[in-house]
C-alpha cells in the first residue's frame, strides 16, 4: 500500500495525542550541526517514545498447508479502484495531485567466483519472467491490482519473489519449482477473515506490500508482509486488525516448510500500519511502519522493532519485539520533522567474500529522507527553489539483550548532512500520455544495504536537465561511523536529457564495494521497461544507461493513464538480493502486452516483473 495522503500537514500544525503518552518515556538525543549552522542552535533533537509489537502468534507452515490454499480469484464486479490503498505520508507537500510448467530445481554446478562487479556493466547472467498481473496473482480483488511492489530474496539455488499478492519459488534459471505459485495467505497461513465480514472478497485476509531477504550467513529466507482489516476503506465490515506476517524458512530451501511471526502493529491505538519495512544483522530482524489513522485521512507517526532471531529461527516464542514509536527530529532553529519511512537496513556484513563472520552483531541502523519539511530550511521539497537535503541515520542498539534479562534497546540519532538537495518529482511520461505515471515520492522505497559500515540507499527525486524537470534518482553511501561529518557520506544523481524518467532505484553493493542498481525507465519514445546500471568501486557515478534487462512491450494501462485515471500507479518499489556466492539478483516491473480491460484474466492491469542476476567476478 502507499496512500497519497500526506497527512504531516495538519500535524505541522496541530501535533497529535499519542494514546499511549503517558506510559511511554520520550527519548531525546542529540545530532552534530554542519559547519556553516555553527552561528546557530548548535544540536539537533531526536525524539522518540518506546513501544512493543506484541507478538500475537506463531506458528509453524508447511508444504502440505500451502497447498491446501491455492490461489484463486474472486468472482464479483470490479472498476477502476481496483487498486491498494494509497497512503502518503507527505502528501501535503506534492507540487501535484497523485492520483512456466513446474520442473525440477537445478543443481548448483557453476564454479565460484571472485567478488568484483567490472567497470562496465555486465550482460546479465540470468534473465527471466517474474509474476504478472491478473486477478489469480492479486486474488483479493474481482480485476487484480496494482502496483506489484516487489520482494526478492535468492541463495545460490533458488530465488525467492513476492509481489501483491502472490508469492513463488523459482531455479535460478528460472523454471518455477512445484507447487508454486501461491497465495500470500496460503505463504503465511493467514485465517479467511471472520464473520463473513468481507464477503466481497471470499473473506480473503487483505496482504499487502511484501518483502524479502536472504541471509547468506545462516542460509535462511525472510519474508514479510502487513495484513490490514477494518480500516482505510478495507474490509470495512471486518473487526480492525493491522499486523505483520513475519516469516523464516527453516531451512535453506525455501519450498520447505516456515516459522511465521504474528506481530501487533497497532501499539493499543486504532492506527493501522502501511508499507512494510524489513532489514536484519546476526542478532535481530527489523521491522517499521508509517501508521495511519484508522480512516486513512491523516499520517500518524512512524515506529520501529526488533524481533530475536535465532529464536525466530529456531520456531521458538520467549521474546518482546521491543522498539520505538513517534519519531522525529527538530531541526537548530527549532523546526520539526516528524519522520516517516524509517527503512532498517540488510546487513551484509563486513566486505569479504569469505567464510567467516558476515554481519556485526548488536546496532542496527536505519535512515530516512526528510521529505518536508526540511529541519534546518523548514523547504517542503516542492521545487529545486523549495529543495530539501540530509538525511536522518537512526541506530538501534541492544537489539536482544532484554530477552536474557538484559539492558532494553536504545535509539539514538544523527543528522547526515553530506547530501544533495532533493525535491518531489512530477509523474513520468510514456508513448500514450504525459506526466501520467507516478515517478513516487522522496521515502527511500527499496531495503537499503550495509556493507562494510556503509549504507547504500537510494530515493526519487524531481531534476533539472536543461530542458525540463523529470524524474530522477539520488543514490548515497554513508559511512556509519563518521556519518555526521563532512565526508562521512556522498551522494550522486542518476538522470536523462528530454523528458525521459528513470524512477524505482534499488541497491545492491557487492563485497568489495562495488554497485549494482536497478531502475526503471520510460520516455514520450519508450514504453515503462526495467534496466539495471553498475558502477566499480573506483568510479564515483552510475555512468550511461546501463543494460536492459526487460523492454515495455505497451504503453502502461493505456486507455487508462492520463485520462480516467490522471496518474497510474507504478512501483510501489524493486528489489536486490545478494546470493552470498557469485551473483547480485534484482527485480524490477514492466508493461506487458496485457493492455485488453475486458480480458480475464489480466483486465487490463499490464504489469509485468522480471527478474535478472549480474556475476560478479
Amino acid at each position: 500500500m502507499n496512500h497519497g495522503r500526506h497527512p504531516r500537514a495538519r500535524l505541522l500544525v496541530h501535533p497529535p495525542r499519542y494514546l499511549m503518552a503517558s506510559a511511554m518515556a520520550i527519548i531525546l538525543l542529540t545530532g552534530l550541526v554542519p559547519a556553516a549552522l555553527a552561528g546557530q542552535k548548535s544540536a539537533f533533537t531526536f525524539s522518540s517514545q518506546r513501544g512493543v509489537a506484541t507478538l500475537v502468534d506463531h506458528y509453524t507452515v508447511t508444504p502440505a498447508d500451502r497447498a491446501t490454499n491455492p490461489a484463486s480469484a474472486t468472482a464479483g464486479a470490479a472498476d477502476l479502484s481496483d487498486q491498494l490503498p494509497e497512503l502518503d505520508p507527505k502528501a501535503f507537500a506534492h507540487p501535484e495531485s497523485r492520483v512456466a510448467p513446474a520442473s525440477p530445481l537445478a543443481p548448483l554446478t557453476r564454479p565460484k567466483a571472485t567478488t568484483r562487479l567490472p567497470s562496465e556493466t555486465p550482460r546479465p547472467a540470468a534473465s527471466f519472467i517474474g509474476q504478472q498481473g491478473s486477478n489469480i496473482t492479486c486474488s483479493y480483488f474481482p480485476k487484480g491490482c496494482n502496483p506489484p511492489d516487489m520482494a526478492i530474496a535468492a541463495s545460490p539455488r533458488w530465488v525467492l519473489q513476492g509481489v501483491n499478492t502472490q508469492w513463488e519459488v523459482l531455479g535460478p534459471s528460472g523454471h518455477v519449482g512445484a507447487g508454486w505459485p501461491v497465495s500470500a495467505q496460503a505463504f503465511f497461513g493467514a485465517p479467511s477473515s471472520p464473520s463473513d465480514c468481507d464477503p466481497g472478497s471470499n473473506n480473503q485476509p487483505f496482504l499487502s506490500d511484501p518483502r524479502a531477504l536472504y541471509d547468506a550467513a545462516d542460509h535462511r529466507f525472510w519474508a514479510a508482509m502487513l495484513q490490514v482489516e477494518g480500516a482505510i476503506g478495507v474490509a470495512t465490515g471486518c473487526p480492525e486488525k493491522t499486523v505483520y506476517y513475519i516469516a523464516v524458512s527453516q531451512t535453506s530451501d525455501p519450498s520447505g516448510s516456515w516459522n511465521v511471526y504474528v506481530f501487533d502493529m497497532s501499539l493499543g491505538t486504532t492506527n493501522v500500519a502501511d508499507f512494510t519495512q524489513l532489514g536484519l544483522n546476526g542478532d535481530a530482524v527489523f521491522f517499521s511502519a508509517n501508521m495511519f489513522t484508522q480512516d486513512g485521512s491523516a499520517y500518524a507517526y512512524a515506529e520501529l522493532f526488533e524481533a530475536n532471531k535465532a529464536r525466530m529461527e529456531a520456531g521458538r516464542g520467549g521474546f518482546t519485539a521491543d522498539g520505538f514509536f513517534n519519531l522525529s527530529v527538530s531541526g537548530p532553529t527549532g523546526i520539526q520533522f516528524l519522520a516517516d519511512t524509517v527503512q532498517p537496513a540488510l546487513d551484509l556484513g563486513g566486505g569479504s567474500n569469505s567464510d567467516g563472520d558476515w554481519r556485526s552483531a548488536g546496532a542496527e541502523p536505519f535512515v530516512d529522507t526528510f521529505d518536508a519539511p526540511d529541519p534546518i530550511t523548514g523547504n517542503f521539497c516542492s521545487s529545486a527553489a523549495d529543495a530539501c537535503s540530509g538525511l536522518a541515520l537512526w541506530n538501534l542498539s541492544n537489539p536482544t539483550g532484554h530477552d536474557q534479562g538484559g539492558k532494553a534497546p536504545t535509539l539514538t540519532g544523527t543528522y547526515v548532512p553530506n547530501i544533495q538537495p532533493y525535491s518531489f518529482p512530477p509523474a513520468a511520461d510514456q508513448p500514450t500520455c504525459a506526466q501520467c505515471i507516478d515517478a513516487s515520492d522522496l521515502r527511500i522505497s527499496a531495503i537499503p544495504m550495509l556493507q562494510g559500515g556503509r549504507i547504500f540507499t537510494a530515493w526519487e527525486t524531481g531534476i533539472d536537465n536543461g530542458t525540463t524537470t523529470v524524474p530522477g534518482i539520488e543514490w548515497a553511501q554513508i559511512d556509519v561511523a563518521t556519518a555526521a561529518s563532512k565526508s562521512g557520506a556522498r551522494s550522486g544523481y542518476y538522470f536523462f536529457g528530454g523528458h525521459a524518467a528513470a524512477t524505482y532505484p534499488a541497491l545492491m553493493p557487492a563485497p568489495d564495494g562495488s554497485l549494482a542498481m536497478v531502475y526503471e525507465y520510460m520516455s514520450p519514445d519508450t514504453n515503462p521497461q526495467t534496466r539495471y546500471v553498475v558502477h566499480d568501486s573506483d568510479s564515483s557515478q552510475f555512468q550511461g544507461r546501463g543494460v536492459l534487462l526487460k523492454a515495455g512491450e505497451a504503453a502502461y494501462r493505456p486507455t487508462l493513464c492520463g485520462s480516467a485515471i490522471p496518474v497510474c500507479r507504478w512501483g510501489d518499489y524493486e528489489a536486490a538480493s545478494f546470493d552470498g556466492y557469485d551473483r547480485v539478483w534484482v527485480a524490477g516491473q514492466y508493461a506487458n502486452i496485457h493492455t485488453d480491460p475486458n480480458a480475464a484474466p489480466w483486465f487490463g492491469r499490464n504489469w509485468g516483473t522480471w527478474i535478472g542476476a549480474i556475476e560478479v567476478h
